[in-house]
């Protein structure tokens, strides 16, 4: 016969091991894609069984704070990362929250471009009374493709903003009059003028505005560093500071800035990266 002292502690070491065992059980899943291209956005889910309301993701040395929601009894996070154009390595990320951590890497894929060239001078090498105008709104740009806002405020699948083909793909060499000026931060999308443009995910307008080079902009910010921008617009339907949906019109297709002819470019930076826009539509 056991005696009371005996039961005690036998069920206390039963506890204890249970306790201990929970502990041990907690877990954290990563779901990143195995390869991903040069200038794509890469989408990762993390899976935890702990009620913990955050967790934060490593990514090219940088830590995005990203909020936990209730799925079954588990808890997810989402994030989008960027996988610069020019890198040559493969990447990691790691997902930590509280006690649990997680690593996956991502190989990357080579890309290449291709070149595109142009000729319009006065837009090559504008006047110097139009420097600090220009000065001005390159410093607003870079301010806004730079914000890490905390909120998510995307869902799901981002969305084509035109139907529009591909004129000039992400990452091409721009040539003007002959000189290598820059790469194709974003897409050219075939569109007539005054074609409706829509919103590629929920977000906060940021910038709406009349710009040099890009002509009527857009700025949309989506949450935790996620940007995209729609520019040469022929009107804009949209104020800064505005709340918008995936899907709704923010405005119409133009000719303004430096263009050859009406069509809309779209970019989207990630965390101040470039990436191609279309990496996260669903294929047409």
């Amino acid at each position: 016969m056991i005696s009371r002292n005996c039961r005690i502690a036998l069920l206390s070491a039963c506890l204890t091991l249970l306790l201990c065992g929970g502990a041990l059980a907690a877990s954290l899943t990563i779901h990143a894609p195995e390869e991903a291209k040069q200038g794509s956005a890469v989408k990762v889910r993390v899976v935890i069984d702990e009620q913990l309301p955050q967790l934060t993701f490593t990514w090219l040395g940088k830590h995005i704070a990203a909020p936990t929601v209730a799925d079954g009894g588990h808890r997810i996070a989402e994030a989008l990362l960027p996988v610069p154009v020019n890198t040559d390595k493969d990447l990691i990320v790691q997902a930590t929250a509280g006690t649990l951590t997680g690593k996956a890497t991502v190989k990357v894929l080579k890309s290449n471009g291709p070149n595109r060239r142009f000729g319009q001078e006065t837009f090559v090498n504008p006047p110097k009374e139009s420097m600090k105008r220009i000065n001005a709104e390159r410093k607003k740009s870079g301010e806004a493709l730079n914000r890490v806002t905390p909120e998510r405020y995307w869902r799901g699948e981002f969305q084509r903003p035109i139907p529009g083909v591909v004129t000039s793909a992400f990452g091409g060499r721009r040539m003007f009059n002959g000189e290598l000026r820059s790469y194709h931060r974003g897409v050219d999308l075939r569109g007539a003028e005054g074609t409706p443009i829509k919103a590629m995910a929920d977000g906060k307008v940021v910038i709406a505005q009349n710009m040099y080079f890009a002509g009527n902009t857009v700025y949309l910010d989506h949450g935790q560093g996620v940007i995209s921008s729609y520019a040469h617009m022929s009107r804009l339907d949209v104020k800064p500071g505005e709340m918008v949906k995936a899907g709704q019109q923010i405005g119409l297709v133009g000719a303004t800035g430096r263009v050859t002819g009406p069509h809309l470019h779209l970019g989207l930076n990630i965390l101040g990266v470039a990436v191609d826009p279309l990496s996260l539509v669903p294929k047409q």
